[in-house]
């Protein structure tokens, strides 16, 4: 399963906001890994969990209307959100400072954030720190430790309980499943 196959499934950072496209994903890897699970043990459970992959990615292919919020922040203003949490990523990064950059009330922040992003500031973070994490593990040999203090978490265990949150996987089995140096 080491292939590279066009899903039509793409995540980037825009999709943070997504959760129905990360929701998508998280289902068709499942599908996948238990389909890869099946395969040889029962040849039948692998064929129905392979036309479910099918599926989904044929209904993800054909539904193409495009995501747009309604009011919350502009694009310019995510953009500036975005560049900070980037820059500031092995930092504490409070709500208080990212209203700050926009010249707005944290309370007012929150809320356009949230209808902007379907989720609260300190929640896109986390997933922001998860991806740069990602990032850095497919080409770093360091401890999962190291990972979780150079981007932000306070410690490996909750580094380990939010890439699970979002990922679904552990750090360690998604450093193997992807990284070409695990």
């Amino acid at each position: 399963m080491s292939e590279s196959i066009d899903t039509g499934i793409t995540l980037s950072a825009g999709d943070v906001g997504r959760p129905e496209r990360a929701e998508q994903a998280r289902r068709l890897l499942t599908l996948l890994m238990e389909t890869e699970r099946a395969i040889y043990r029962d040849p039948d459970i692998a064929s129905t969990y392979l036309n479910q992959a099918i599926s989904l990615l044929t209904v993800t292919r054909h539904n193409k209307t495009p995501y747009k919020p309604r009011g919350g922040l502009a694009s310019w203003q995510m953009s500036r959100i975005d560049k900070f949490i980037n820059n500031n990523i092995s930092n504490s990064i409070r709500t208080i400072e990212l209203a700050s950059l926009l010249s707005l009330s944290p309370s007012h922040f929150t809320h356009a954030f949230k209808q902007t992003t379907g989720m609260t500031p300190l929640v896109y973070v986390a997933a922001m720190r998860v991806k740069a994490a990602q990032q850095f593990m497919l080409c770093s040999t360091r401890s999962l430790s190291d990972v979780a203090l150079s981007h932000g978490f306070c410690d490996q265990a909750h580094f380990c309980r939010v890439f699970r949150r979002e990922t679904g996987l552990s750090p360690q089995t998604w450093r193997k499943l992807y990284a070409s140096n695990a």
